[in-house]
């Protein structure tokens, strides 16, 4: 009994011991159960995590990418704005070619992530369309950069081409990042939600504001280049736009000056709002100046680019004893007031008929050059332009600055400085302007067009110089302006009476004395003339003359052809017997 007892005691103490280690493992096993959904819940909610912040920094970069090509293509049409100067348009110029760098390293680093996700994978028919859509986008992106690289570090004055491109760029990128961000939403969007409705309402408000802003824009510009065209006119004929100003003077404003060099001044001058002013590069206005309460009449040409609408520049070199050089070179202060019509003249460079020039300038005679130099920067034309400058010492440089700025910006102009009185310092030219400077750098005779402009004398030896070298007279242009005999006001010695004035197309015969113009007694008689700068330098009052015999005292505003079929200036011309007019 007690043998069966103790087996019994041994079966149940092993029962018992096979019931605690089940226990045991029993625990063991929730426990690693346990410690096992919280690893997989851990492991879980990482990947959720890291998911999310994946898609958040798609997100941004996404959001980086677009701003950073429309920011680039913003500053690139900031920087070729025509208001925009020298040192302004190198700084946008610099801040886009950084952001151009940083959007290709972007573009970069998005592209090797979206490689990552296709490795093992590959572009099959399996991605869905958004994606392989994407990817085209990338690989019409790629080449577009690298144009655009290659045309702004070889061919930098491609304007057009680079804005064009730089616009194509923000468009793909703007696509590139959109389409995936909208697939999403729309995925995880449910039909008729309140969140899917306002994106939509924004979109479509945005897109129809855009449209209409853009639509007007256009509008604007369209009937503003019909309103402000200029006409083509032949040269005989006096600009229909210079004979309105004439009889419509304007008032300017002094806004700010500059000093060029020791004896030279830049003034500028807002013009009106309510007036339209329009010229072309090369021509001058003529000013009334109030000078110690007397009215005084001076022209001068303008220096500024006529691209430019609300302000008009001058720069007047002072001379000696000249009462109206000597006060804008040392009394105008911003605030001056002056009255001013034109512009004038036919010393002008026209894009359509010149297609290639040489500037041939001494002294102050330069103004007229930087005018068109700086319009053709402005335009960003590709006209090739040689400038030949002469000057005495490199102190009387005008525009020196300027002239070095468009030497690097425009590829198509090349300029030289010659020194008559050169210091040892100077490193250029020195000497006077020869045949062997003009052919020098005039490779091409036969297809320029030549503005000639200074001093009578230099002028008179350019000109000479170029028929020599087999330049034909009607590709020659001289700027006679400034280089008149000063008019004189009466002659008190000729006060005897002449014969008539017979002005034929008005009907009208009178009499005067010697010492009035003709422009004095039109005006006197009722007899209208149109007129502009009245100092025979214009052209505006060109009157033929039918019979009889007149003194002009400046014949600069007359064409070789208008001198050989009769025609004079009444504003500088007199006359001793009795003359007949086409008036």
């Amino acid at each position: 009994m007690p043998g069966k007892q103790r087996r019994i005691h041994s079966r149940n103490k092993l029962w018992s011991d096979a019931v605690d280690v089940n226990r045991v493992r029993t625990a063991a096993n929730i426990e690693e159960t346990r410690a096992a959904r919280e690893n997989i819940g851990t492991a879980w909610c990482g990947s959720e995590g890291w998911t999310l912040m994946l898609n958040i920094s798609t997100i941004v970069a996404g959001i980086a990418f677009v701003t950073l090509a429309a920011t680039n293509v913003v500053v690139m049409l900031e920087a070729y704005q025509p208001s925009r100067n020298g040192t302004t348009r190198t700084r946008l110029i610099a801040l886009h070619k950084a952001g151009g760098y940083l959007f290709v390293t972007l573009l970069c680093i998005m592209a090797y992530s979206m490689s990552q996700r296709l490795v093992g994978v590959g572009i099959t028919g399996h991605l869905p369309t958004h994606l392989v859509l994407h990817i085209a986008l990338v690989l019409v992106l790629v080449p577009l950069l690298f144009v655009k690289i290659l045309i702004a570090r070889r061919y930098q004055h491609s304007h057009s081409s680079l804005k064009a491109l730089g616009i194509a760029i923000f468009v793909i990128s703007f696509a590139l990042v959109s389409i995936p961000t909208l697939a999403e939403l729309l995925r995880s969007a449910s039909p008729g939600s309140v969140g899917l409705r306002v994106a939509t309402g924004l979109i479509v408000a945005v897109s129809l504001i855009r449209g209409a802003l853009v639509f007007k824009k256009w509008n604007q510009s369209r009937v503003s280049a019909t309103s402000s065209r200029i006409p083509e006119i032949p040269a005989l004929a006096t600009s229909i736009t210079n004979r309105k100003n004439a009889k419509g003077p304007m008032n300017l404003l002094l806004a700010q000056t500059e000093r060029q060099t020791h004896d030279t001044k830049t003034l500028r001058f807002e013009v009106p709002r309510e007036r339209r002013f329009r010229a072309r590069p090369g021509q001058f206005l003529t000013f009334q100046w109030t000078i110690d309460g007397q009215r005084v009449s001076r022209s001068y040409t303008i220096s500024s680019s006529p691209a430019h609408e609300n302000y008009v520049e001058i720069t007047p070199k002072r001379m000696e004893n000249g009462c109206v050089s000597v006060f804008l070179n040392e009394r105008a202060k911003p605030g001056l007031a002056v009255e001013a019509s034109g512009p004038y003249g036919r010393f002008y460079f026209d894009k359509t008929l010149h297609k290639c020039i040489v500037l041939i300038a001494a002294g102050s005679g330069i103004t007229p050059m930087i005018s068109m130099l700086r319009y053709i920067d402005d335009l960003e034309l590709a006209t090739p332009v040689t400038l030949l400058y002469c000057v005495r010492t490199a102190a009387d440089i005008i525009f020196e600055n300027e002239l070095a700025r468009l030497s690097r910006s425009r590829p198509n102009f090349r300029y030289q400085v010659c020194l008559s009185r050169a210091d040892p310092t100077w490193k250029g030219r020195s000497g006077r302007l020869t045949e062997e400077l003009v052919s020098q750098y005039v490779t091409d005779l036969n297809s320029p067009t030549f503005f000639l402009c200074g001093p009578k004398g230099f002028m008179d030896n350019a000109h000479q110089i170029l028929s020599t070298l087999g330049v034909t007279q009607d590709r020659i242009l001289r700027e006679s302006f400034g280089e008149s005999t000063p008019i004189k006001e009466s002659r008190p010695l000729e006060s005897r009476p002449v014969e008539a004035i017979v002005f034929m197309h008005s009907q009208k015969v009178c009499q005067a004395s010697a010492g009035s113009t003709l422009l004095d007694l039109a005006e006197k008689n009722g007899v209208q003339i149109p007129y502009g700068c009245r100092q025979g330098l214009c052209g505006t009052c060109a009157t033929r003359v039918l019979s009889g015999t007149v003194e002009m005292d400046v014949e600069a505003g007359l064409t070789t052809e208008q001198k050989n079929a009769g025609y004079v200036l009444p504003c500088v011309s007199r006359t001793k017997e009795t003359v007949v007019l086409a008036a």
